[in-house]
């Protein structure tokens, strides 16, 4: 369901990414701290920090592998589907490869004009932004079949409105409430938020699992 290309440019990025942190780890005298601000700050952060946007994209890429294996379907459903992985999984790329890119150009002592802090609340209400409207989309996208616990479909599509909902009420918070919390808060926060958005999401697909079919 991972859309071959944006596949293969994420993995690119993911190549690119890795290969330029240790590029740059290999220009410090003490490969064990990075500046964050460049040269002749004190101000550092561990060397594995340039290798954590990489590591988080790969988790990505990896969920999108699972949800590919656990769904399957014709394949006029499966396209609808497979697009907007596809434009999800390269929005993430997008947003990893600029994050890192910036920590490499502090690093160098480049950008140092640039508040941090505005980026992030930039890429916060972008990334939230696409939640909603993913969430909008949500409800109008075709019937899967699942590997395990399969939906029938007045349940599928009861699943999708909420999953729908769900979505957008996330991107709301994500892109009206994150940027407004100290930035040490926002990774717990963003942790929670996912976790608490899974286990939403899997208590409604068991409880609609549960339910009688409308249908006499």
């Amino acid at each position: 369901m991972i859309d071959r290309r944006a596949l293969r440019i994420s993995l690119l990025v993911v190549f690119a990414m890795i290969a330029a942190g240790f590029w740059r780890l290999s220009l410090l005298p003490d490969w064990h701290q990075v500046p964050a601000e460049g040269p002749g700050d004190n101000h550092t952060f561990p060397a594995f920090g340039l290798f954590i946007p990489a590591m988080a994209l790969l988790v990505t890429i990896g969920l999108l592998a699972v949800r590919n294996w656990l769904r399957s379907g014709s394949e006029d459903a499966v396209q609808p589907w497979r697009h907007w992985y596809g434009l999800l999984l390269l929005f993430n790329t997008g947003i990893a490869g600029l994050a890192q890119a910036f920590m490499l150009a502090r690093s160098l002592g480049a950008l140092q004009s640039v508040d941090r802090l505005a980026l992030s609340r930039v890429m916060m209400v972008a990334a939230g932004t696409l939640m909603m409207v993913f969430g909008n989309t949500l409800p109008k996208m075709p019937f899967l079949t699942a590997r395990f616990r399969p939906l029938d479909p007045w349940q599928w599509n009861r699943h999708l409105r909420f999953a729908g909902k769900l979505a957008v009420f996330f991107g709301l918070f994500l892109a009206v409430i994150m940027p407004l919390l100290p930035l040490k808060m926002v990774s717990p926060a963003a942790a929670g938020l996912a976790l608490a958005g899974m286990t939403a999401n899997y208590w409604h697909r068991a409880k609609v699992k549960r339910e009688l079919s409308p249908q006499p």
